[in-house]
């Protein structure tokens, strides 16, 4: 009877182990919390056409190096500054002077290529001639300016120098040789009148009169020019180059008579002339818009000589 009451104690100690709920805090061994990020990648869709892109660019440009250029056409914009040299026949001692003026210019122009060695350009051209006169005086010196109405038609003529792989694709240096036409306009630019005193040995005071008269010729008058040009070809259709021109004027444009009398008596005159002449550089700016290609004589050379079995 005892046996069966421990057997019956013993399954009833363990049928009550069995149904006690266990409970683990976890709390203190949980990992800490993960930080997510997000990050942003490209569509796989959208490199289709970027790399289709360079594929094309590629593909045009293997086909460019196969072609010559045979010609082109372009607009050019250039701005630079040129200075300006008048002639003075008498100083007055020292009185009178003209200076150089040096002012900026600009002009859009037009032009053809020819198989990129040949260039002939005309367009536009805002570049006044200047005549400059100085006259010496306390405390600080008179200066007129004068100029005609500025405007010229120029048309330029250029050769590449050199050859080869730089020429091929545009870049290299190019003489340049040309004229403007120059419409001056027919307007008198100013008169003056000055008065002075000149105070010499035993008080004695020369009254110095000096006066000018200075106008515009009214025909149209020309200038030469002689360059160096450099182009630097950036892209298939734009170029960036600079130059460095010297003018030569043909023709007055304008002129400056003065007279320089002392008491009434003693006279002398001078005149100063500025027909356009001087230096000139600046930058230059082309598009080109247009242009005929064909293939190169040496790729059909080869071809000829692969088809001869040579």
């Amino acid at each position: 009877m005892r046996n069966i009451s421990l057997l019956v104690f013993f399954v009833s100690l363990m049928l009550s182990a069995q149904a006690q709920e266990v409970v683990i805090d976890t709390s203190y061994y949980a990992p800490p919390p993960v930080v997510r990020q997000r990050l942003l990648k490209e569509d796989p869709d959208d490199n289709t056409s970027s790399r289709e892109v360079r594929e094309s660019n590629r593909a045009q440009q293997t086909l460019l190096n196969q072609l010559n250029e045979v010609q082109s056409w372009y607009v050019s914009a250039e701005g630079g500054l040129r200075s300006d040299i008048s002639r003075s026949s008498n100083s007055f001692g020292g009185l009178v002077s003209n200076s150089t003026p040096t002012k900026v210019v600009w002009s859009v122009l037009v032009g053809y290529t020819y198989r990129n060695a040949w260039s002939l350009e005309a367009g536009y051209t805002r570049a006044p001639t200047h005549l400059n006169i100085t006259i010496a005086s306390n405390p600080e010196p008179l200066v007129f300016n004068y100029l005609n109405n500025g405007y010229g038609v120029p048309i330029r003529l250029k050769r590449r120098l050199g050859s080869g792989k730089q020429a091929a694709n545009g870049t290299g240096f190019w003489v340049t040789g040309g004229a403007w036409l120059t419409p001056n306009g027919n307007s008198q630019t100013g008169d003056f009148k000055l008065i002075g005193y000149s105070y010499g040995s035993r008080n004695r005071v020369d009254t110095i009169r000096l006066s000018n008269t200075t106008a515009v010729f009214k025909s149209i008058t020309g200038i030469a020019e002689l360059g160096l040009d450099y182009a630097a070809r950036l892209s298939p259709s734009l170029e960036l180059g600079g130059y460095v021109r010297k003018y030569w004027g043909l023709g007055n444009a304008l002129k400056s008579d003065l007279t320089y009398t002392v008491n009434n008596r003693s006279t002398e005159h001078t005149t100063i002339t500025a027909d356009g002449s001087g230096w000139g550089f600046g930058i230059t700016l082309r598009y080109i818009y247009g242009r005929q290609h064909e293939m190169k004589k040496t790729d059909r050379h080869e071809r000829t000589q692969n088809d001869q079995g040579f």
